[in-house]
This record gives structure tokens, C-alpha cells and sequence, in this order.
């Protein structure tokens, strides 16, 4: 990426690499643009201007006082009374429609107000299917984003995090012991201060594996959970309960997808196929329901989808045709 001064709003504008930061399109030019501002607070304002312009969003935050506004609205009344008014209806209509515009100008300078101030107080990473993403985050904690998978916090306390799909955390100690990390899920809160996990929001239920340290769960149903090393769970978002507890010895399967593996271990088909699924975006329909249950060991790449598709059908004896947007499961 070429250096420049940017020392107007133009030379933001004309900026392909800014343009997707304010946009939001591009991970690279993302990660850039939000370590470039970090480091050039001089600059600040001019970025967020150039990126409100390109979002079609220009305006300048003015507080007005109630007092300004009580005067303001003493003067419409005034000239309200003093205007001839035909009939008792027109009357009360033209006030009642005075009114709602005024409160829905209010509204929406609120909307705006808020806008401005909260909406761009987060940071934002979202993957593609077949796509994983490494992060550090400024407490130097490291984040492997898994395919499919959005994660976001606050500008002013990453130790606070909010994740849709996967991902693998090794949370980093901090000078102050009592400084915990948590990860938001629609299920539950995973509270750590120092430790590897995994978290997986797939399927309508959070799964959790604990690798290194301890962990507090906080439940959406109410309940508390410790975890300790080797220890997994699964929480169902539509029950509403953990329907899965268990510690595992052989714990490859869990966090296999960070270094670029699927490990299958005593799966059956449809599970890892399913697995497929998450990772590419791919649709499987089986021509015969006894399919699914076909056992399958071993391990597969996610960097190739052909590779990795090729050892399935190998390992499962099965033929893979495409109809349509899907792929149908066949004996071979």
C-alpha cells in the first residue's frame, strides 16, 4: 500500500483502500485504516469526515439547550394564536401537524445523534466461507476467526467481545489480575482471564471447549458452569440448557480448524459433511437417508475444497454430483 500525507478530505475520497475502511468491504484495508487512525489522531477528524461523506452521512453535531428550544417553541405558539383561523377543526389540525413534524424532526436528529456518537465506537471483523482470520488485539490477545464468523468490541475495551460463529481464543494475563476477558454469544458469556479456548455458535447452540486455564460460564437460562482443562460443552439455544457435558482426551477435532485441518474422529458422514458446511457454505442432500450414518477417520485440508472433498469421497466410498446450487450424496 503506497504512503501518502492525506492532508485533505480529497486525498481520503480518491483512496481505494480508504474507501473499502469506510465501507467496510475489504478485512486488509480494514485492519489498515483502523491502525492508521490509532496512530495519526491528527488526522482523525478529516478520516471520519471523508468517510461520512462517502457513507452519505455529512453532518456537524450542535447541542441545543432547552431554554433555546422553549423559546423557539413560545414563538411558534405566539404566531399560532395570532393567525385568523377559519373553523375549530382547521385549527386543532394545523397545530396537531406542527407538532408531529416537530417531534419528528426530534427523532430523527436523535437518530442521528446516536448514530455519530455509538455506531462507530465499535470494531468490527467479519470472514467469508472459506476464509480464516488471525487477530491480536490490543491487550494481546490472540483471536483465530474461523470461516463464516463475525467478532466485534468496543474501541475502548477489547477485553469485551461479541461472536457469531468460531473462533479460537488465547486470552493474554494482564498486570491487573481481576481484569477478566469475556466473549458475548446469544447463549451465554464465557468469562476468563487467562487461557485458550473455543467457541462455536453454529446450529443453534454454543459449544464451548476449554484447551488451557479455567473458565465461568454465565447462561442465558440463569445457571453458572466452571470449566476446567479438557472439558466441553453444548448449550441449545431452543432448549435453553446444556445438553452436552463431557471432558475430552482427544481433543484434535475441536481446534484442528485453526491450522487449516478438519479431524474427523469416529464421525459419521453427516457430521462431517456438516462441518463442510460451515466451512464453505457448501449444500449436501444425500439420495439415500442411510448415508448420513456412514462412519468416517481421518483428517481433510480447508485451504482446497476439491482436495478436501476428494478425500471424503475416498474415505467414505461415496460420488458427489452437483445438481443446482447442491451436491448429492451417492454410493459409489
Amino acid at each position: 500500500m503506497t504512503k501518502k500525507t492525506y492532508a485533505s478530505i480529497h486525498d481520503f475520497l480518491n483512496d481505494t483502500s480508504f474507501q473499502n475502511w469506510a465501507q467496510n468491504n475489504q478485512l486488509s484495508d480494514v485492519a489498515f485504516w483502523d491502525s492508521w487512525i490509532e496512530n495519526n489522531p491528527s488526522k482523525k477528524h478529516l478520516a471520519f469526515e471523508a468517510r461520512d461523506i462517502l457513507l452519505g452521512i455529512n453532518f456537524i453535531k450542535k447541542d441545543v439547550s432547552s431554554s433555546h428550544v422553549n423559546k423557539e417553541w413560545n414563538k411558534l405558539e405566539t404566531i399560532l394564536k395570532e393567525k385568523q383561523k377559519p373553523s375549530v377543526t382547521k385549527s386543532l389540525i394545523d397545530t396537531f401537524t406542527i407538532k408531529h413534524v416537530i417531534a419528528a424532526c426530534f427523532l430523527i436528529g436523535l437518530t442521528l445523534f446516536y448514530y455519530n456518537n455509538y455506531s462507530n465506537s465499535f470494531v468490527s471483523f467479519n470472514t467469508d466461507f472459506g476464509e480464516v482470520l488471525h487477530l491480536k488485539l490490543k491487550d494481546g490477545t490472540y483471536v483465530t476467526l474461523n470461516s463464516n464468523s463475525s467478532l466485534k468490541y468496543n474501541k475502548n475495551d477489547v477485553r469485551e467481545v461479541w461472536l457469531a460463529g468460531e473462533a479460537y481464543f488465547n486470552v493474554s494475563e494482564t498486570e491487573n489480575n481481576n481484569l477478566k476477558f469475556e466473549v458475548h454469544t446469544e447463549d451465554l458469556t464465557v468469562q476468563v482471564y487467562g487461557t485458550e479456548f473455543n467457541v462455536n455458535t453454529h446450529r443453534k447452540k454454543t459449544e464451548v471447549f476449554l484447551e488451557k486455564g479455567n473458565i465461568w460460564l454465565a447462561l442465558n437460562n440463569g445457571n453458572s458452569k466452571r470449566m476446567s482443562p479438557g472439558n466441553y460443552i453444548e448449550y441449545s439455544s431452543i432448549q435453553k440448557r446444556i445438553v452436552m457435558d463431557k471432558d475430552i482426551v482427544y481433543s484434535k477435532d475441536k481446534i484442528a480448524w485453526k491450522n487449516g485441518k478438519l479431524v474427523f474422529d469416529n464421525f459419521t458422514l453427516e457430521k462431517a459433511l456438516l462441518k463442510i458446511t460451515d466451512t464453505y457454505g457448501v449444500t449436501f442432500v444425500y439420495d439415500n437417508p442411510e448415508l448420513k450414518k456412514t462412519p468416517i477417520t481421518g483428517t481433510v485440508p480447508t485451504t482446497n475444497l476439491e482436495i478436501c472433498l476428494n478425500a471424503i469421497k475416498k474415505s467414505a466410498n461415496i460420488t458427489l454430483k452437483k445438481e443446482n446450487d447442491k451436491l448429492v450424496v451417492c454410493k459409489n
